[in-house]
């Protein structure tokens, strides 16, 4: 304990800074904009020499309204953000959130219109009807139709040179899906069975342009201008021309995002991406999107770069690679850079977890991982407000609920069921197990044999080390022999998800919308460290990995009924269940959550939220809508 009391001392001016909070951005006083031009200056010029359509002819029918944040935009100007390389995409991908469906701003309503301004189910809910926008059109002019749907269905997701498999949301009962063109811009979805991931995970999170960077998914591709390099249509080209092609790095690839990359090369120092005149989406009043003109992204080698361009009041507005360590020293440059500190929620149920692995090959500690009173034991030993203090300056939860506040599937009354810090309790829970302490003061096996507990983790440095560490403690501290293994990631995943770790370590995020990718509710696959041979069981039929318990089976049987259901109410109730089931059970031993991470906003960039929770499966922040951020000149 002495190493956590150093740790507290340095700690305490930090978090004296941050007592007072995130300094509030100003409101905006300039004139309000000229709401009679419709479009930028730049297109108008463009439209007026010729060189592009009026604008009444490269919008939809019925554009996206996009309603404001706080204010309607200028346009102009260039936004500047940090990147660390090609296999940083999501530095620009998550401000390009176009998908056929749409997450929500407010977590809490449903799944929105995108680039389909409506869908419907037929009574079966077996066919999904989407209606898209009439009069959509790629960044080139192209039109888009359904056909750029089946130019994705048929020659890049069937396509196994390009996708190994089918992805699970467009397989129903072992058959994929199968589309009926009706016009233009109707498309049916035909299943053999109901649907239930089809709006959400195939829609809203993986709806967006293939690829999607390194994701490599997606819903859509320009058809007319991939067809050529596919191998299927062109005997001439190869499936390396088509990747290349496709590539969101290619310059020449036609988009549906409200900004495109424009300049990028190998061994450049920068990335711009520059807006697209077709842009389907307006303002209140009308106004086509985005306000922004470009995004100048500085090429940089790693985090500490990016904070020393932030702390220097080079980047506009960013969050990704924004060092919440540091915010002591953000706050204190935020006046002579003339910027504000936004405090926003990581989705994260837990930023630290442990995940006593059930299906463990040793038959003993298997045992013991499976005890619902042991789980207990664990969780109750453990001082979550001093984890609180170390890790987060007292700015995050401590809970053990497997979702944040945000999500539609919280619920307060388990918020921190089995939470307390109780060491009396733990003892007595290990005692009545018979795990009876020997002359060390150590706990043995009922038995008499030696128990250890060991934690496997990568985290080698930081707040999460310390805390892996201080949780040790306290397990050692109720007769539990604890010894943490610390290792790379590249040695630990493969253990981790080989259900060779006895008790893996890592967080619990996908907090908003769980669902989507249900890892830490149940053994939904080899991720699943509560029990990797169990999730290999589901994520297999059974084919493959160790039958679950009975309780683990009851709660993949609810997440069968969540996916053959299209109605929202059920499923609603189908995954509120399996949240307070899994909580209770104490499946996955969550310490404190909901943490904060901090987003630098220059004082002149607005329509940012205040108050945001960030989670990559909604693509934070895409769903505030980039497209209407905006500059004060």
């Amino acid at each position: 304990m002495k190493r956590v009391l150093i740790l507290l001392l340095c700690l305490t001016f930090a978090a004296a800074l941050f007592a007072g909070g995130a300094k509030e951005a100003p409101k905006a006083v300039t004139p309000a904009p000229d709401v009679d031009v419709r479009e930028a200056p730049a297109l108008a010029e463009m439209v007026a020499r010729g060189d592009l359509p009026p604008l009444e002819e490269r919008l939809p029918a019925e554009p996206r309204v996009v309603a404001k944040v706080d204010s309607i935009g200028q346009y102009g100007g260039t936004w500047h953000r940090a990147f660390r390389g090609i296999n940083d995409f999501h530095a620009l991908g998550r401000l390009i959130y176009e998908p056929v469906l749409r997450w929500p701003r407010d977590p809490a309503d449903g799944v929105q219109p995108g680039l389909a301004k409506d869908w419907d189910w037929s009574n079966d809910g077996k066919t999904l009807t989407l209606y898209f926008r009439e009069g959509l059109r790629w960044s080139d002019g192209h039109p888009f139709t359904v056909d750029d749907v089946i130019f994705w269905w048929e020659d890049i997701e069937n396509d196994t040179n390009i996708t190994p498999a089918i992805h699970a949301e467009w397989v129903v009962d072992g058959e994929p899906m199968t589309l009926e063109k009706v016009n233009d811009s109707t498309i049916r979805l035909h299943f053999a069975a109901p649907n239930g991931l089809a709006e959400t995970v195939g829609l809203a999170f993986h709806g967006n342009q293939w690829p999607l960077g390194f994701e490599r998914f997606g819903f859509f591709a320009p058809a007319h201008y991939l067809k050529q390099y596919h191998p299927r249509h062109n005997s001439d080209a190869t499936y390396r021309d088509f990747e290349d092609k496709a590539w969101e790095y290619n310059t020449e690839r036609p988009a549906m995002t409200a900004w495109r990359i424009t300049q990028w090369e190998t061994g450049g120092d920068h990335m711009v991406a520059t807006r697209n005149p077709y842009y389907w989406a307006v303002d209140e009043e009308g106004r086509q999107l985005p306000y922004i003109d470009e995004i100048y992204f500085y090429l940089v080698d790693d985090v500490a770069a990016i904070n020393t361009l932030a702390l220097s009041g080079r980047l506009d507005m960013q969050q990704r690679g924004v060092d919440f360590a540091q915010v002591g020293v953000y706050m204190e440059q935020a006046d002579r850079y003339d910027y504000s500190v936004y405090t926003w929620q990581n989705a994260q149920a837990s930023a630290l977890s442990f995940y006593p692995n059930q299906s463990f090959g040793d038959e003993k500690y298997r045992e013991l991982m499976q005890d619902h009173d042991f789980r207990r034991a664990l969780s109750h030993a453990i001082d979550r407000d001093l984890l609180n203090r170390v890790m987060f300056l007292d700015q995050a939860v401590p809970r053990t609920i497997s979702v944040v506040r945000d999500s539609a599937l919280f619920q307060p009354d388990i918020e921190t069921i089995h939470g307390e810090f109780d060491r009396d309790l733990a003892n007595q829970l290990l005692d009545d197990m018979g795990l009876n302490r020997g002359s060390d003061g150590m706990r043995r096996f009922p038995d008499g044999s030696p128990l250890q507990l060991v934690v496997e983790t990568m985290y080698a440095a930081g707040a999460s080390a310390d805390g892996v560490q201080i949780v040790a403690e306290h397990w050692e501290a109720v007769g539990l022999r604890t010894r943490v293994n610390v290792m790379s990631r590249d040695v630990y995943w493969p253990r981790a998800t080989g259900n060779d770790v006895m008790i893996a370590t890592w967080g619990t995020d996908r907090g908003l919308v769980p669902m989507i990718d249900p890892i830490y509710q149940f053994p939904f696959d080899e991720r699943s460290w509560m029990a990797p041979s169990w999730g290999i069981w589901y994520k297999t039929g059974g084919a493959e990995g160790r039958e679950p318990s009975a309780e683990m089976r009851e709660l993949m049987g609810l997440y069968d009924e969540y996916r053959m259901t299209v109605d929202e109410d059920a499923q609603l109730d189908i995954a509120r269940r399996i949240v307070r089931k899994t909580t209770e059970r104490l499946n996955v031993i969550k310490t404190v959550g909901m943490s904060p991470a901090i987003a630098i906003v220059k004082n002149n960039f607005h329509n940012v939220q205040r108050e945001h929770t960030a989670d990559w499966l909604i693509m934070s922040p895409g769903t505030m809508d980039p497209a209407h951020f905006w500059i004060e000149r």
